[in-house]
């Protein structure tokens, strides 16, 4: 009997790259689905088994994930969506970013800098079933009397602007941005944060505005939205 099989005709198929094509699905699936910090992941069966890898390969790949901030994983608990902020990443980034250097006038320049080119993309994309499902965040976020939620809600709406887009580049710069950027100065205290009640408002007017599609009305969603982090004694908006 002759047989033809020739080794040298295959390619190892590469553990290394297995975990890789595995994590990128598990990031995907954070990303795609904007599971916020403190989400817990499905069991470790039910994970590999939706993935179609061993829970070998798997945890290899969480803890690939983990080493980036991505996942925290508690033992005899599970595995959790990170908050970036927590993370060593998150304390390496700053300590070379530097905290003498920000202020709080150009953190609200970078700011609207970032907003006004969000605002005029969601302009120029948006369906009206789009404005609908942001116009309903921002009602259930004035709406509760559950301070966390209220905050929760307001993530869902930035989250939601961004995902308006249509800039797949853009939401993940953006959820970086969120999850890292503002709350860094917040967390240093070189940004006052605004009382939650001032953070919520304003954003059905925003909503509103975004609906009018007229360019010349970005600048006045940007001054409802950072007004908050001024005092009251500096600007005649609420945001």
């Amino acid at each position: 009997m002759n047989d033809s099989f020739q080794s040298s005709e295959l390619q190892g198929v590469s553990r290394t790259r297995l975990t890789d094509q595995t994590a990128a699905a598990l990031r995907e699936y954070i990303l795609s689905n904007n599971l916020p910090p403190g989400t817990r992941l499905p069991s470790e069966p039910k994970l590999a088994a939706a993935l179609g890898v061993s829970r070998n390969v798997l945890r290899q790949a969480v803890a690939s994930l983990e080493a980036l901030g991505m996942l925290r994983v508690t033992q005899g608990s599970g595995t959790y969506v990170a908050d970036l902020a927590d993370t060593e990443v998150f304390q390496q980034i700053a300590a070379w970013m530097g905290t003498g250097i920000l202020n709080e006038e150009d953190y609200l320049e970078v700011r609207a800098i970032w907003e006004r080119g969000i605002y005029a993309l969601v302009m120029d994309r948006a369906r009206p079933a789009d404005l609908d499902r942001l116009d309903k965040i921002a009602v259930a976020m004035v709406e509760t009397d559950d301070p966390d939620e209220a905050v929760v809600r307001h993530q869902e709406f930035h989250d939601a602007l961004l995902q308006v887009t249509g800039n797949q580049f853009l939401v993940t710069t953006g959820t970086i941005l969120h999850r890292f950027f503002w709350e860094f100065g917040y967390r240093d205290a070189l940004v006052r944060k605004p009382p939650v009640t001032r953070l919520l408002d304003g954003h059905r007017l925003i909503v509103r505005l975004l609906r009018s599609r007229d360019p010349g009305n970005i600048q006045e969603m940007i001054d409802l939205h950072l007004s908050p982090h001024l005092s009251a004694d500096d600007t005649g908006h609420r945001g």
